[in-house]
């Protein structure tokens, strides 16, 4: 009985902070600034990606859709769909129609003012972002 409740209340623990996690960043985020998490300096195509995403905006919404607009080519999801991986912990993109595939997996730190920062798997780039109003 002990573990039984142990395990349920670890299980609402989790449940909570996945629900957390996913309302805290619901809504369209403009990009503030990039930065490189990057030594070196960057190369052709990282410092053409470093200018293009200064005009994202994404935006996440309840229904699991995901609106991305100048964020990268190489990750270009029209229509795609975000969850957040507990396990992993980190928010995945696929493409809305395809769902095996997850396309961009990114992190998110946040900050005492309300603005996020994101982490893009495989880049070299830290994004800021504020919520528009």
């Amino acid at each position: 009985m002990k573990n039984f409740l142990f395990s349920l209340l670890a299980l609402v623990c989790f449940s909570t902070m996945q629900a957390q996690i996913e309302t805290k960043i619901i809504g369209k985020w403009k990009v503030v600034s990039v930065e490189s998490n990057k030594d070196s300096k960057l190369n052709n195509e990282e410092q053409r990606q470093f200018e293009q995403l200064k005009k994202a905006t994404v935006e996440f919404k309840t229904d699991g859709h995901a609106k991305f607009k100048q964020i990268l080519s190489s990750f270009h999801i029209p229509d795609g769909y975000w969850y957040y991986h507990k396990e992993k912990d980190g928010i995945f993109i696929t493409e809305w129609d395809n769902r095996k595939n997850d396309l961009m997996r990114l992190w998110y730190d946040e900050l005492d003012n309300g603005q996020l920062k994101f982490y893009l798997d495989e880049t070299p780039f830290i994004i800021l972002v504020e919520k528009e109003k």
